[in-house]
């Protein structure tokens, strides 16, 4: 499926009767947050990581049972598509052991298959 996003596929134009390639690419998408976790491959809104557009840090509350983000003066830095695939690639590192990547996963935030 990801060879139609970079290939595009060929079709025909009725009006100018002639060939075109065609080739789509996903602008934004909407749903609620267990959707948008699994579509963007995120450990969830009540993770250490949980926020989908910024890099701030949960803490567990021993005594509630539950991640929470305790407010800070100023802003949080935004997450940068570059860092996010610098951690995905860190997490796919052949050398990691299955221990190393649960932790990279729990780090950063990002859900991903680990093939075992």
């Amino acid at each position: 499926m990801i060879f139609i996003f970079l290939d595009g596929v060929t079709c025909y134009d009725a009006y100018t009767k002639c060939d075109f390639t065609l080739r789509a690419h996903i602008i934004a998408w909407t749903g609620d947050i267990p959707a948008l976790t699994k579509i963007m491959n995120i450990t969830g809104h009540n993770s250490y990581s949980g926020c989908r557009f910024c890099d701030i840090k949960g803490i567990y509350s021993q005594k509630h049972k539950h991640v929470y983000f305790p407010p800070k003066k100023g802003s949080y830095a935004k997450k940068k598509h570059s860092n996010w695939l610098l951690h995905i690639n860190e997490i796919e590192d052949v050398t990691l052991s299955k221990q190393q990547k649960e932790e990279l996963i729990q780090q950063y935030g990002k859900n991903y298959y680990l093939g075992y």
